[in-house]
């Protein structure tokens, strides 16, 4: 199978790229030594507010990666999806149609450390199960010690508002309704089909699961918008299949815990996907 890979960058931080890159690159050559994969191309779109110096990524690119990269430097902020979209749609969509048919895209965090054996496992989901859309992998901290959830249930704006003001989850309904929204009742250690929505840390999904959705929805500038690819796959017959043998590190996520500026993001585009998807007030 080939493999476009997308990874949009805010911040050039060399301390968190070098491992994720690296990471993704030996992923990669495990995925192409045990025939899973047979070609990978990599983007990288670089959006952030301080000018790059671009030598030096260049330079990083190739210590840590034998990869075919195109580094897109100083690219506008269009948001997370956005300037996704622009890869998907100006580069991938466009120019690599005709590789579709056995092809796949991952879009991926710059702070997310694929394990050896990540990459070939998806590929092998994707192989067998023509019906699966996004593969959600088991998600584990920066340190690798401890779980994280990345998927989750369709929300209600009750385990939301918990989650941006931490001191709600003290209240035992509460809590209870967080756990069942983090899947926390199936075992990590075992395949779940049919997941209602993925963390946008790690996407990977079909060439035709993503051109025939047009990539991410444009209204979403920050959040929500990898819950809502999962949930626009799932109403055109997809499924998304949460596969714990991809394990990934990942050192983000959690609005709750940002700044106020996340928090706006956060809450803005909540209502936006709770306007498009259906609004629900408690159960999850």
């Amino acid at each position: 199978m080939n493999l476009f890979v997308s990874v949009v960058i805010h911040e050039w931080d060399v301390g968190t790229l070098e491992p994720a890159l690296r990471a993704l690159s030996d992923g990669l050559d495990a995925a192409a030594e045990v025939g899973e994969l047979e070609s990978a191309e990599l983007w990288l779109s670089y959006n952030g507010p301080a000018a790059l110096d671009v030598a030096a990524a260049e330079y990083l690119l190739q210590a840590v990666s034998t990869w075919p990269t195109h580094l897109l430097s100083n690219q506008p902020n269009y948001g997370y999806g956005g300037t996704n979209n622009k890869v998907l749609r100006d580069h991938i969509f466009a120019e690599r149609r005709d590789a579709c048919a056995e092809s796949a895209i991952l879009v991926l965090n710059p702070d997310v450390v694929v394990e050896r054996l990540a990459i070939t496992e998806a590929l092998r989901r994707l192989k067998q199960d023509p019906l699966c859309g996004l593969v959600c992998p088991r998600i584990l901290d920066w340190t690798g010690h401890s779980d994280t959830f990345g998927h989750k249930r369709y929300p209600s704006l009750s385990v939301l508002a918990a989650r941006l003001v931490s001191p709600l989850m003290k209240l035992p309904a509460v809590h209870s309704l967080n756990l069942r929204y983090e899947y926390r009742d199936l075992p990590l250690d075992q395949l779940q089909d049919d997941i209602a929505l993925c963390s946008g840390c790690f996407m990977m999904a079909r060439f035709q699961y993503w051109f025939n959705l047009d990539g991410f929805e444009d209204e979403f500038f920050m959040y929500f918008e990898d819950f809502d690819l999962a949930a626009r796959g799932r109403e055109q017959g997809w499924h998304n299949v949460y596969d714990p043998a991809v394990r990934i590190r990942h050192a983000g996520g959690g609005a709750g815990r940002k700044s106020w500026q996340h928090r706006l993001w956060f809450i803005r585009s909540a209502m936006k996907f709770f306007h498009r998807h259906g609004w629900r007030i408690w159960r999850v």
